[in-house]
């Protein structure tokens, strides 16, 4: 029988530097009091919405109702730029990334907008490791984790007999997983303590799936 593997990509492979609000005043110096509050409500409604630029919609609010005197295309690159460079991935999980694909047919399966999340895997050059490549904002994916249609764009990109999944998120990530019906190991610190899915890293979860 044949097992594919799909790791999450935020918090899971790829870490941040520096918190979301900071890279916010990356973009916009100094913002308005509540300029931040009002960015994430529109991108997370606009993620949900399954819109591909959430963060020029969020901007685009910033401009509209903020005395912020930058045109939101502007703020947006702004932003993509300092979000990229905030991020980082360990050389264990590369190398654990790396190991699992050798022996699995493996791909990244993240909620996200498409433009950012493949600039990601670029600039740490994990695309080129994996075998697919599934993000949920993506006209042709449409579906954001815990609900099944992301997982079932997974296996339609890697059939295979069986599936695992290795995240961050309990309610997102394992219980999405777990109702596709998928195999899943919780790299994150949420959820039930003693679910059975809990590994306190991915190299913890790669042992555990080369066992």
């Amino acid at each position: 029988m044949t097992t594919a593997v799909f790791f999450d990509l935020d918090l899971t492979l790829l870490q941040y530097t520096e918190d979301f609000e900071t890279i916010f005043e990356t973009a916009v110096p100094n913002p308005p009091e509540g300029a931040y509050d009002r960015y994430l409500s529109v991108l997370f409604e606009s993620f949900d919405q399954l819109s591909t630029n959430p963060y020029r919609e969020g901007f685009d609010a910033v401009v509209s109702e903020f005395e912020v005197d930058t045109d939101p295309e502007t703020l947006v690159e702004r932003h993509h730029e300092a979000e990229l460079a905030a991020t980082t991935v360990a050389d264990s999980a590369r190398r654990g990334l790396s190991t699992v694909a050798s022996r699995y047919p493996t791909g990244i399966l993240t909620n996200g907008a498409p433009a950012m999340q493949r600039a990601k895997l670029e600039r740490h050059d994990l695309e080129s490791i994996v075998d697919a490549v599934v993000v949920s904002n993506d006209p042709e994916v449409a579906s954001r984790k815990p609900a099944a249609g992301i997982f079932e764009a997974a296996e339609a990109a890697l059939p295979a007999d069986e599936y695992v999944y290795v995240g961050d998120t309990y309610d997102e990530d394992i219980v999405g997983a777990r109702r596709a019906g998928w195999d899943a190991l919780h790299v994150g610190d949420d959820g039930p303590e003693t679910d059975p899915a809990r590994v306190e890293s991915v190299e913890d979860a790669v042992a555990q799936l080369l066992d």
